[in-house]
C-alpha cells in the first residue's frame, strides 16, 4: 500500500509562521519591559551640592526618609561639608565645626552641643550596617546650608554662597541641551523659580537648576531677569581685631595638658574659660605658648580647631608661639595661623 505524501499548505502556514514569530517577539518585548520597570523603579537617589551632581562621589548613598530628612553617612559628610569631622569612639561623640560654629553629636542620647547650647534632635543617628548617618537636614544650621528634598533628590545650596534665580514667563520645559529639537528633561509651569547656575550659547539660553535637582537648559527669553538672592561669604566676612600680644589671655602647660586634652568635653570646659575671660577681661587676643607643653599632636589639633569658631563668633583671633615642630606647618596654614 503506497504511503499518504504529508504535503504542507504553504497558503495557511507561512501566515501562521509569521504570526507566531510575530507573537514570540511581543512576548520577548514584554518580558524586557517589565523587567527594565522593575529595575527602574529603584532609583538611585541623588546629591546635588551647590548646583553640582556629586552622587557617583560619594562613599556610600544618601537615605532620604518618609519626612523628607536627608541622610548621609559620616564619611561622605567629612568629605563634602567639614574635613575636620571626627568621631571621638571612646564617648560616642562627632564632633563637628564649621564658620562660628562647634557642635557635638551624642551618639546614643541624640543631645547635640552647639557652641554653649545643648539640644535634643528630632530624628536619630542611624547606624546601618556599622556605618553611621547623620540627618544632615536637622544640622542645616551648622553648615549655613538649605536642604531641599523629594523621595529621590536632594538638593543643598551653601547659604555662604550667591544664589541667583529667574522664573519662567510661560509652560516650558528644561532641555538636555541648548536647542529645539534637545531632550526634554523637565517640564516647567509658568511661575515657578529655577536656580540660575550660567548663560549658555552666546546669553541665549540659560544654564539652570530645578529644586528638585534636574539641571538644563532653557531658553532666556522664556524666563525673567535675573534675581540676585543672596552674594558670596567667606571667612575674610568674619571680621575680628587685630593681634596685640601684650594684651592677650595665654594659655600654657598649666591648662593644656593629657588630663584636658583627651577628650570633647575636657577641651570644650578650656574654651568657655577661655571665651569668658576674653567678653570679661576685653582682650581679643588668645596666645597659646606650647612652651613645656607635653600633649599628643592629635589632641592640640583638636582643641584649635574646637577653639578657632568660638574665637570668630566674638571677633577674637589666635596666635600660636614657642611652637617648636609641634604643629605642623601644613595644619597652621589650614587653620590660617601661619
Amino acid at each position: 500500500m503506497k504511503k499518504k505524501k504529508f504535503k504542507i499548505n504553504k497558503k495557511k502556514f507561512i501566515p501562521r509562521i509569521t504570526l507566531l514569530i510575530v507573537i514570540i517577539i511581543l512576548l520577548i518585548l514584554g518580558t524586557k519591559g517589565i523587567s527594565k520597570k522593575e529595575t527602574s523603579s529603584i532609583v538611585k537617589p541623588k546629591l546635588i551640592v551647590d548646583c553640582i551632581d556629586i552622587t557617583d562621589k560619594l562613599i556610600h548613598d544618601i537615605y532620604i526618609d518618609k519626612n523628607n530628612i536627608l541622610y548621609m553617612s559620616m564619611e561622605d559628610v567629612k568629605n563634602v561639608f567639614d574635613k575636620n569631622l571626627y568621631y571621638e569612639e571612646e564617648n560616642s561623640k562627632i564632633i563637628t565645626t564649621l564658620g562660628t560654629k562647634a557642635a557635638a553629636i551624642d551618639v546614643n542620647n541624640n543631645i547635640i552641643e552647639i557652641n554653649s547650647a545643648s539640644l535634643l534632635l528630632e530624628n536619630s543617628i542611624m547606624k546601618l550596617e556599622n556605618i553611621l548617618y547623620i540627618p544632615v537636614s536637622e544640622i542645616n544650621n551648622i553648615y549655613n546650608i538649605e536642604v531641599i528634598c523629594t523621595n529621590n533628590s536632594a538638593v543643598v545650596l551653601s547659604l555662604y554662597k550667591a544664589l541667583t534665580t529667574v522664573s519662567a514667563n510661560k509652560n516650558i520645559s528644561i532641555k538636555e541641551d541648548t536647542g529645539f529639537f534637545a531632550k526634554t528633561i523637565q517640564n516647567i509651569e509658568k511661575g515657578q523659580e529655577l536656580v540660575f547656575i550660567e548663560n549658555a550659547e552666546n546669553d541665549k539660553w540659560y544654564k539652570v537648576m530645578t529644586y528638585e535637582g534636574n539641571i538644563g537648559f532653557v531658553s532666556r527669553k522664556d524666563v525673567s531677569e535675573k534675581k540676585q538672592i543672596r552674594i558670596n561669604m567667606d571667612d575674610s566676612d568674619f571680621t575680628s581685631k587685630e593681634p596685640d600680644l601684650d594684651n592677650a589671655i595665654e594659655l600654657t602647660y598649666k591648662s593644656i595638658n593629657t588630663d584636658n586634652m583627651k577628650d570633647f568635653s575636657s577641651r570644650k570646659k578650656i574654651v568657655e574659660d577661655t571665651i569668658s575671660s576674653i567678653i570679661s577681661k576685653e582682650k581679643y587676643t588668645v596666645k597659646l605658648n606650647f612652651n613645656k607643653v607635653e600633649v599628643e599632636n592629635k589632641y592640640l589639633e583638636r582643641f584649635i580647631i574646637e577653639l578657632i569658631p568660638r574665637l570668630k563668633e566674638i571677633g577674637s583671633n589666635l596666635v600660636v608661639i614657642n611652637n617648636e615642630d609641634i604643629l605642623s606647618e601644613k595644619f597652621l596654614k589650614s587653620m590660617n595661623l601661619i
